[in-house]
């Protein structure tokens, strides 16, 4: 196994990015800076990022049109834009997947999550805690 050197700083986002792309560039960046790679992720965070982009400006436009559009016959119609932005979303998801932003991902690498204690394991951490205290 090859570990890879945690991100110092976040590398420049590139100059194709638009607001919600450097939002996605600048998060995603920090989040998974222990495992990605300046070297070699560079250019699937890049598509990544710039999906995030494309995803805002369907939205937007669906958002000025709205999600019922007149169809050829004038019978009303789902806008035509939905269907790509639930296609763009699938493949942000497998960008993200790539890129180890998934919790199954996160665990594959070998990053867990943080799991909150349960009510019933507090409780049997102090009673454990009171048994090794009394002894």
């Amino acid at each position: 196994m090859v570990h890879l050197a945690a991100v110092a700083d976040i590398p420049a986002a590139p100059e194709t990015l638009g607001e919600a792309g450097e939002r996605a560039w600048a998060r995603l960046w920090t989040a998974g800076q222990a495992w990605l790679s300046p070297t070699t992720d560079v250019d699937l965070l890049t598509r990544l990022c710039e999906a995030h982009d494309e995803r805002e400006a369907m939205r937007d436009q669906i958002a000025v049109d709205g999600y019922m559009v007149a169809g050829s016959m004038g019978q009303q119609r789902a806008h035509p834009l939905l269907s790509e932005v639930r296609a763009l979303e699938s493949q942000i998801t497998k960008y993200e997947s790539l890129c180890g932003f998934t919790p199954s991902d996160r665990a594959r690498l070998g990053y867990a999550e943080v799991k909150r204690a349960s009510k019933l394991e507090e409780l049997a951490a102090r009673r454990a805690a009171r048994v090794q205290g009394a002894k």
